[in-house]
């Protein structure tokens, strides 16, 4: 932003300052969600917020407010946005970083970077949160993040709102905010399923409170407010046994915990997507007439609950050579039993006829359209960016280098353009979905000092514990990252494209995905073109959606 602009904007932002104390010198600006803003950035030369949104659709931007003197208590505050239709809620967060000593692999860079999403009220429990006032160190750029979720009965039309800040007591102006509704939805069973681990014991115990329902509930509510189906949980098998004679599995507690997720009551209307079969250790090495008869009860039970396309057969994941026999073994039983298997692994000549959907690492496919027979979804991982750590100058970290640059993935220490790439190359490749082995790996640590795993920054860590002594409340709570409501955006994006297809619009909409993600590596960096090519895309459905008769 030119001086003379930020002059203005600062005069224009201290207006209404009451006399008691001036205001301080600020820059302001405003920057799409796919930018992230370090504590060095620049300010972003936008003044206003400007978003478009598809009726249930999430979208969001960030306001980066920078004082040379500092502000001892930054605050922002907004209003729903009014009519037509009912007001649109805008959700406000402070935007967290964290000072990341390496980088992750040959693409990531060490020092400070935004990824936690404190949030004024957290959408679970309903509790003021500490994210505002903060205190902003002098030169310091700190970013807000706004998001607004549309209603799917929501009015099409143009909103208008504002965000106002202030330091303490004084006034600092307000960024406008301006939502512009198209004239469709997006629906909330995607077409691309996103399933993704979380393991709740995990994070009720991180949370100090050790397998509390309400809590588990609320880890796997955000998951499903962002697209994703949860699974893992807290991995307990139905109680009872099966035998060769008779079964006797109580669903109780298995239904309480995850009938929510798969009925979509929840978080309503979103519904989990994927749910694999738990079997105890002590049933898979035991008498195999008792193992068939367990594998038919899971099978006869989701039946029942309406779940049975949502059931699969997910064990051995990335299987060694050493245990494709006994995959094998499982998967006979499974089909013995009409349950799909998914594999997590290239196609194997050992389990042709046996495996229903391979689920390899993005990494392995080849680019284009012609993709191995029977893979279904992919899945990143740490092949994203290496793995392990990079060694010094030498043949092996060039060779790191040559192999492990340029794949998209979720590290935070990535464009945000990298979260985006990995759901869109699914799409494009013809994939139905995508797997992610986990959201809370770091909490058996603490992921706010050291979120670091299998050299990649943040690797498995989706969310943050937030606890109440740090971040107000009664409730301890799940904390969104950057990185979460990035893959959301990108499967929202899947559905638009969906939407277009549907529409006829499908040579539009490859055509768009050709030049964001042409190749695996090749995706494109910059946040501009995702932007353009968004829009484009909903204005094009909300066009044909204006022609039909």
């Amino acid at each position: 932003m030119p001086p003379g602009v930020r002059a203005a904007l600062a005069l224009v932002l201290a207006a209404g300052a009451g006399p008691a104390r001036a205001a301080p010198r600020v820059e302001v600006g405003v920057a799409p969600a796919l930018v992230k803003l370090r504590p060095g950035s620049p300010v972003p030369p936008a003044r206003s917020v400007d978003l478009v949104a598809a009726r249930g659709e999430c979208e969001a931007a960030q306001i980066a407010i920078r004082s040379p003197a500092g502000l001892a208590a930054l605050s922002a505050a907004a209003g729903p946005l009014p009519g037509p239709g009912s007001p649109i809620p805008v959700a406000l967060s402070r935007v967290a970083v964290l000072d990341l000593p390496r980088g992750s692999g040959p693409d990531g860079e060490p020092g400070e970077w935004p990824d936690p999403l404190v949030p004024a009220r957290d959408p679970w429990f309903d509790e003021p949160r500490r994210a505002f006032p903060v205190a902003v160190g002098p030169g310091r750029l700190q970013a807000i993040w706004v998001e607004l979720c549309v209603p799917e009965d929501a009015t099409p039309g143009v909103r208008r709102g504002a965000v106002r800040l202030a330091d303490g007591a004084v006034p600092l102006g307000a960024v406008p905010v301006r939502l512009r509704v198209w004239p469709f939805a997006l629906p909330r069973a995607g077409t691309f399923v996103a399933a993704f681990g979380l393991p709740t014991r995990v994070g009720t115990r991180a949370l100090g409170h050790p397998d509390d329902p309400e809590l588990a509930r609320a880890l796997a509510a955000a998951a499903l407010r962002h697209r994703i189906s949860p699974f893992v949980l807290s991995a307990d098998p139905p109680d009872g046994a099966c035998d060769a004679r008779a079964c006797a599995l109580d669903w109780t507690r298995y239904d309480a915990e995850v009938g929510p997720v798969l009925d979509g009551t929840l978080v309503p209307g979103f519904r989990g997507e994927f749910a694999e079969v738990r079997i105890a250790g002590r049933v898979w090495d035991g008498p195999e007439p008792a193992l068939a008869a367990t594998l038919r009860a899971w099978r006869r039970h989701f039946d029942e609950r309406g779940w049975g396309s949502r059931l699969r057969l997910y064990v051995l994941d990335e299987p060694k050579p050493s245990e494709i026999a006994e995959l094998a073994r499982r998967a006979r039983l499974a089909h013995a039993a009409g349950i799909p298997v998914l594999a997590t692994t290239l196609p194997l000549a050992a389990l042709d006829g046996l495996v229903d959907a391979y689920v390899p690492n993005l990494a392995l496919l080849p680019d284009g359209p012609a993709l191995p027979r029977a893979v279904a979804w992919s899945y990143a991982s740490c092949l994203s960016h290496g793995c392990d750590e990079l060694p010094g100058p030498g043949r092996l970290r060039a060779r790191m280098v040559r192999e492990f640059a340029g794949w998209p993935g979720y590290e935070i220490d990535r464009p945000g353009t990298a979260a985006l790439a990995v759901p869109l190359l699914g799409v494009r490749r013809g994939l139905g979905g995508e797997l992610h082995y986990d959201m809370l790996h770091g909490w058996t640590g603490d992921p706010w000092r050291d979120p670091r795993a299998f050299a990649g920054n943040g690797d498995g860590t989706l969310l943050y514990p937030g606890r109440p002594e740090a971040l107000g409340g009664i409730h301890p709570f799940p904390v969104d990252s950057i990185r979460l409501e990035l893959i959301r955006d990108a499967l929202e994006d899947a559905e638009l494209v969906a939407l277009a297809r549907q529409e006829g619009l499908g040579p539009l909409a490859d055509r768009l995905l050709a030049r964001l993600v042409p190749t695996a590596r090749g995706w494109e960096r910059r946040p501009e073109p995702w932007l353009r090519a968004r829009r484009t895309l909903g204005d094009a459905i909300a066009a044909a959606r204006g022609r039909r008769p």
